[in-house]
């Protein structure tokens, strides 16, 4: 899945998408493990950071020394904020299912909301 999603990714590793890694020597490596890293446990290819590490050949500590630095986790927010994005439809769809069919409250009320029909209780 990793691979997939490294390759399909509507991010590529290249320096100059990520100027502000410019003091990270791994650049590829940086975004790749932050493309692991967004990807839900239950989907990645390398099960643990350690076997990450040793897929794309460097040490663990870098990867616990990539996370702390502030540039990382804006990436991952974008990547999984592209997933969230990806899976829109399907979720809408389910939830249309479920407001149509179960009738539960919640479910009719956030598709009222996202139809427009209604508004938040915030607006």
């Amino acid at each position: 899945m990793l691979k997939k999603q490294l390759t399909e990714s509507s991010i590529t590793p290249t320096k100059s998408d990520f100027s502000m890694t410019m003091n990270i020597i791994n650049v590829m490596e940086f975004v790749k493990f932050a493309q692991w890293f967004a990807t839900p446990k239950v989907e990645r290819e390398h099960k643990t950071q350690k076997a990450f590490a040793e897929a794309v050949g460097v040490c663990e500590d870098t990867l616990t020394d990539w996370k702390r630095r502030p540039e990382f986790w804006p990436i991952v927010q974008r990547l999984i904020g592209e997933r969230i994005r990806e899976h829109i439809p399907d979720v809408i769809h389910g939830l249309m299912k479920n407001a149509s069919s179960k009738g539960k409250a919640s479910d009719v009320e956030a598709y009222l909301r996202l139809s427009g029909l209604i508004q938040s209780k915030n607006d």
